[in-house]
């Protein structure tokens, strides 16, 4: 059991959880029926966790050098056992749409489905392309309670939600481009062409500090934005867990060169999700 949990990765399909239900429990003028959000929560898990599950299979030579005490299918779970779970995660997805007679959902479920596989079994491996489509997909959580909860939701949600898109779209961008440079090493060996490859790791580090200058441009006109609906609260918290760390976690992007300070920087910017993540609760 703790095999599967590491394969499908349980603390990222709990985030994705959490995010929705916030997103649900805290909207303004929620008309989404209860089932209804159940079941696209429900299928957007199975399809991330079949994401996880895809790319584990395909990645098990990389990780071998990368994460080699971590490695789960081909040691913990046959591969066989990991493609079956892979379809069947997937098709319990498709049906769940089915279930609730939504083409729309279902048409957002397989795009989502398309993408993991070609980024798992091609884009991964191309200069910035796979960077670009794991950042969008995070994203994509939040764009697909957006688009289903739209006609009901206010002004302020709609702006919340803008922001809240763009924000995972930036700070996963900047992660899977840390993670490279951590992983630099093992991609090389595997023939990889990542931005961190074919550009080296100083070109990189100013596209991360780049992208970092961008999200804090965003956070302070969500600042500007919380103060001008008197959302005091989540003004202040805006403020010192979101926009003085980012000074931080820019400095040490600065100073980082070898791959455990890489990974250290993955583990800080995951966590500054985490603390986006908790704006929800004061908004």
């Amino acid at each position: 059991m703790n095999a599967l949990f590491k394969l499908i990765r349980i603390p990222n399909l709990i985030i994705i959880g959490i995010t929705l239900s916030l997103l649900y429990y805290n909207a303004e003028k929620q008309t989404l029926a209860w089932f209804n959000f159940l079941m696209l929560g429900l299928g957007t898990i199975c399809i991330a966790a079949a994401g996880n599950v895809i790319n584990d299979i395909l990645d098990v030579e990389i990780d071998l050098i990368n994460k080699k005490n971590r490695v789960v299918v081909g040691q913990l779970i046959s591969v066989q056992r990991a493609w079956i779970l892979y379809f069947f995660l997937n098709i319990v997805a498709l049906g769940l749409s089915v279930c609730l007679r939504s083409m729309d959902l279902f048409l957002f479920f397989l795009g989502a489905i398309l993408l993991l596989y070609f980024y798992s079994t091609a884009w991964k491996r191309q200069v910035l392309i796979g960077n670009l489509v794991v950042a969008f997909l995070c994203s994509w959580v939040v764009i697909e309670f957006w688009w289903f909860s739209y006609a009901s939701l206010t002004p302020y949600w709609h702006g919340i939600l803008l922001v809240y898109t763009v924000f995972a779209f930036l700070s996963t961008l900047v992660r899977e481009l840390v993670k490279d440079l951590e992983d630099l090493e093992g991609d090389a060996l595997q023939g990889c062409r990542t931005l961190a490859i074919q550009k080296g790791a100083p070109f990189v580090k100013k596209t991360i500090l780049i992208l970092l200058s961008f999200l804090l441009i965003l956070l302070i006109a969500e600042a500007r934005f919380f103060n001008a609906y008197s959302a005091y609260l989540a003004f202040v918290y805006l403020i010192i867990a979101l926009i003085f760390p980012l000074f931080y976690l820019m400095r040490t992007v600065c100073y980082a060169n070898v791959a455990s300070d890489f990974g250290r920087i993955s583990r800080l910017v995951k966590a500054y999700m985490l603390l986006g993540l908790l704006l929800l609760l004061l908004v």
